[in-house]
């Protein structure tokens, strides 16, 4: 096989922006923040099956409800060369459906389920090189060594689902929420078209979120900012095969209601594993499983399942 073969599967096998679309127990994945080419188009579709107490990417938990959500996500990337710094732009959007359930002993006399259908939260992400992350080009690509490397990102998410105020879980927050992050990588292997590329990624970030005017049962919830550390080791076993090991740990998010704090600030503690498989030069798929493992009496718990499909245009 040619290199120029070796060099496009080498740059689908690594996880461009593998998933921006966050809940607190998902994370944005392995690989998510390496520097692939520029000028690289990247267009993802993935589902998203979730189980737990809390709506994706909505930052509240409710422990007394059973969330089942299934989604329909649409991703765009576009990498970029930005005044000599590598730079990429994603839009995200979520479509499909939420039902909740109440899981107290009273419950079973009611009907209390809930459903909420239509579309999630549209989701804006500026990544960007700060330190060993220039803007390779796909013949630089092939040659640049990986090491120790820091990026930024800064994630928006828009009030654009569908939200209403007499029901407890939404697709919608009703509001906007900051994200601002630092993801950190560390590579072992002669290129990333190694075929034994070893990475260890660390993502800290802080999410900032503004107030909801619209609640279920109240006039105003304010949220005080989540502290999240996100890490994989992830592992190439040949040019067409990944694994990694994922964990997550999340902390703080207290609310207030009408001006009282709840005082349900959050812990949680989240694994997984997500496997990556590449069919063509240009079309990949990679899943993930993850659980709540651990989590004080206000933290997330549940599990995930997601599946993508990656096309990339160089």
């Amino acid at each position: 096989m040619t290199s120029q073969y070796y060099l496009k599967c080498g740059l689908l096998s690594i996880p461009l922006l593998f998933s921006t679309f966050t809940n607190a127990s998902i994370g944005d994945g392995p690989r998510a923040y390496l520097p692939p080419p520029v000028d690289s188009n990247v267009f993802l579709l993935y589902g998203l099956t979730t189980s737990g107490n809390s709506v994706i990417n909505s930052g509240i938990v409710t422990p007394n409800l059973n969330i089942e959500v299934d989604l329909a996500v649409i991703q765009y990337t576009r990498t970029m060369d930005i005044l000599g710094n590598y730079t990429s732009f994603t839009v995200v959007q979520p479509f499909g459906e939420l039902e909740s359930s109440v899981n107290f002993d009273l419950a079973s006399r009611f009907d209390t389920r809930q459903k909420s259908q239509g579309l999630g939260d549209t989701q804006l992400l500026l990544s960007f090189g700060l330190y060993n992350l220039p803007p390779l080009t796909l013949k630089t690509y092939q040659t640049y060594k990986p090491t120790f490397a820091v990026g930024g990102l800064v994630r928006l998410s828009l009030p654009t689902g569908e939200y209403s105020s007499s029901k407890q879980a939404n697709l919608g927050g009703n509001r906007y929420s900051l994200q601002f992050g630092t993801p950190i990588t560390f590579g072992f292997g002669d290129s990333f078209l190694d075929p034994n590329l070893t990475t260890l990624d660390f993502v800290p970030s802080v999410t900032l979120f503004d107030d909801n005017n619209e609640p279920f049962n109240a006039d105003l919830t304010g949220q005080k900012p989540m502290y999240k550390l996100e890490s994989h080791l992830t592992h190439n076993f040949n040019p067409g095969l990944w694994l990694s090991l994922d964990a997550l740990y999340e902390y703080g998010g207290e609310t207030k209601t009408d001006g009282i704090s709840q005082n349900n600030k959050q812990k949680s503690f989240s694994a997984g594993l997500t496997a990556g498989i590449q069919f063509s030069k240009r079309l990949g798929i990679k899943a993930t499983y993850g659980k709540v493992l651990d989590h004080n009496k206000n933290g997330l718990d549940g599990d995930f399942v997601r599946i993508n499909m990656t096309f990339t245009q160089f």
